[in-house]
Formats: structure tokens, sequence, C-alpha cells
């Protein structure tokens, strides 16, 4: 008698399925444990590559209609448990989706070369205006005044605070680019891509620095010199902990989100005391702020290389892409279908953007990319 993973695996191999193999596989969907699952989705596609076999696209696009309409109808806590089944299909079908190029014509990629996905690098400008590039794999010292600057692939190392009080660097990373900064008392900065921030070579009496985008912050603990991040007009006040602020300028709100310690984050006459797991969500027009309880994970996901798709819009979702890939985003399908169009999920950031493409075309979203211009012409249920 054959076993319940040795079904699967001929049903994910198989390009045709018969009613009962159908009603199995619901069934098998809601019952199963995730690893369990997730390590036989593995075997098949090793075995599959080992072979030259692409798995044929039907059986990726059943797997994936079954399991979306199993979303459909499930609390959002269940289908969190197996969001990783949906990538899974969808990687899938990355795989597969060549296959159908002989078949059907698609408005998808008229781009001829790969856009590849963002990686370590930055410019790195000194108190005396120079800059620096900064990639990946420079391993170097840069001199500052009297001090050495480490850059060690992605990271800067400031060792040494023997400089003038109104000496300045900025970090500025580029569209599809990431960078990290730590300071001598040990704090501790991962900065996005499309950012920069700005920050003294020496810390007096506080330790400010000034952000433009996102990045995520880990400071050193000290009672005498309290931690303070600008963003425009909003400012956060730190003693010792960790958390992330999103302040990007093509953002309606600023985001900060609390992970470990306490925050205190002020504009005007508004303020709000955060405790971890917090997120303050400030609308820089009107200067009102609301407070909510967020999942760290999700909002982590960029520092941990994934877009975080779990009840993403649309337009959000395209505003990273433009951030991570380096592109030009216009819109033809009607604006409120864009506007409600959500998504679900986590996808890796490693990813280059004609695979993000052929997932947003699973989704119903039909793009087309020419050079480095994606156009949105419509959206499909």
């Amino acid at each position: 008698m054959k076993s319940d993973q040795q079904r699967l695996k001929e049903i994910l191999s198989s390009p045709h399925r018969s009613t009962e193999d159908e009603q199995w596989l619901q069934s098998y969907l809601e019952s199963t444990d995730a690893a369990e699952l997730r390590e036989q989705a593995a075997d098949i596609f090793r075995e599959n590559l080992q072979q030259g076999n692409r798995l044929p696209q039907i059986t990726s696009m059943r797997m994936w209609n079954k399991i979306q309409q199993r979303v459909d109808t499930i609390e959002t806590h269940y289908y969190r448990k197996y969001w990783w089944l949906a990538a899974a299909v969808l990687v899938l079908a990355v795989i597969t989706y060549p296959l159908l190029q002989k078949q059907q014509p698609r408005p998808l990629a008229v781009a001829t070369s790969a856009i590849k996905p963002g990686g370590s690098k930055a410019v790195l400008t000194l108190a005396n205006g120079s800059r620096v590039t900064l990639t990946d794999t420079g391993n170097q010292v840069i001199k500052a005044g009297n001090m050495a600057i480490q850059q060690k692939q992605g990271e800067l190392q400031y060792e040494s605070q023997d400089n003038e009080t109104n000496a300045f660097n900025e970090l500025t990373t580029p569209p599809g680019g990431v960078f990290q900064v730590s300071f001598p008392d040990g704090s501790h900065v991962w900065l996005n891509a499309a950012s920069s921030l700005k920050y003294p070579l020496k810390f007096k009496d506080n330790r400010t620095v000034i952000l433009n985008g996102q990045a995520y912050f880990e400071i050193a603990p000290d009672a005498r010199q309290p931690f303070i991040v600008k963003a425009g007009e909003m400012e956060v006040q730190v003693l010792g902990t960790s958390f992330d602020i999103m302040a990007y300028k093509d953002e309606e709100v600023v985001n900060t989100t609390l992970v470990e310690g306490a925050v205190k984050v002020l504009q005007g006459n508004t303020s709000a005391l955060l405790h971890p797991g917090l997120q303050s969500k400030l609308d820089p027009a009107t200067g009102r702020m609301e407070v909510q309880a967020v999942n760290l994970e999700n909002v982590l996901a960029w520092r941990n290389g994934r877009f975080e798709l779990e009840n993403t819009d649309l337009p959000a979702f395209l505003r990273q892409l433009a951030r991570w890939y380096n592109i030009e985003i216009a819109i033809e399908a009607p604006a409120k279908e864009v506007a409600l169009k959500k998504f679900g999920g986590q996808i890796g950031r490693d990813m280059d953007l004609q695979d993000v493409l052929k997932i947003l075309d699973l989704y119903g979203v039909k793009c087309k990319l020419e050079n480095r211009k994606l156009t949105v012409l419509s959206i499909h249920s």
C-alpha cells in the first residue's frame, strides 16, 4: 500500500489528476504537517532537476489553485501556518513557466537581460565632501581626519572618536543597495535601499543621527548619552534598544517599530511611548499618530532578505520593488482595482525581477517590463 508521501509525490509529478486525486490532495493539504509537506516538495524538486526535467506547468498551477481556494475559506492564523505552501508552489511555477512561452504570447518580459536583485552597495560622503563608493566585496581602510574607518564587505566600522565634534559622515544606499554601519559605542545600524544616514564622527552629550528612508537600529545602552534618530520632523529618543524606522518620502506614514527596550516617538506636541511589539504610525502632514501591535517578523522581513506580502496591498509592494530593483513604476490598470489587490506570504529578495513578475502574474497582476520601466496593465481575480 502506498504511503501518503508516495501518493503526494506521484500527484505532484503527474500532468493529469483524477477527481479522486484532487479530493485526496485537498484533504491532505488540510491535515498534513507543514514540515512533512515541505520536505516532500523539496525531494520532488531535486529529483526533477537531477534528471534534467521540469515539473509540468499544469501540475504547479493546479496545486496553486487548490491552495488558493483553501486560503480563501480559512482564518488568517490558519493561513499563516501554510504561507510557505503558496511560496513553494510559486517557486515551482517560476521554474516551469518557460514551457508556456512557446504556447502563449505574454507581455511580461520585453527586456532582454535579467534585472538582478539589489546587494550591499553604498556611497560614503566624508566631512570634507569627498565620496567613497562601497561594494559588497570591498575591504579597505578609509581615513577621515584622525579616524580610520574599516570597510569589511557590506559593513563600515568606526573604531575611534578622536575627531572634531562638528565633523559628519553620511552613508547613502542607492535603489537596490543595503549597507551596515557600526559605531564605536557598540551601536549597529542596517540601512535599507534608497536611504541615507547622517551621523557625527564624535558623539557628545547625546548621540544624534538623521535618517531618510528605512533602517534597523541596535543601540548600545548609555544612560548618559541618549540616542536620538531624527526623520523629517519626527524624533525617536532611545536609551538602549532595537527598533526599525521606515520614513520614505513616497510613503504616506512614518512607521517606528520597537523590537526590544523602549523608545519615545515625538513630533510637535504629539508623542508615544512604545513597548516591544508596538508600532507607531505617524502622518507627517497632520501630525496624527496611532500605535498598534504588529508582527515583528513581518516588519523586519527586509533585513532578513525577504519581501513581506502578508496583507500587503499592490501599491505598497510596487514601491518596494522600485526601491530594490531600481526601476520605474507606471500603472495603466484601474486605480480602484490596484488599490484593492492584496497578497499573502513572503518571497525572497534574492530573486531576479523577472521571476518576481511571474509570481505577480499568478496573482492575476499582468505587467509589462521594458528596460527598467514596469507597467501594470491589468488586475484579475
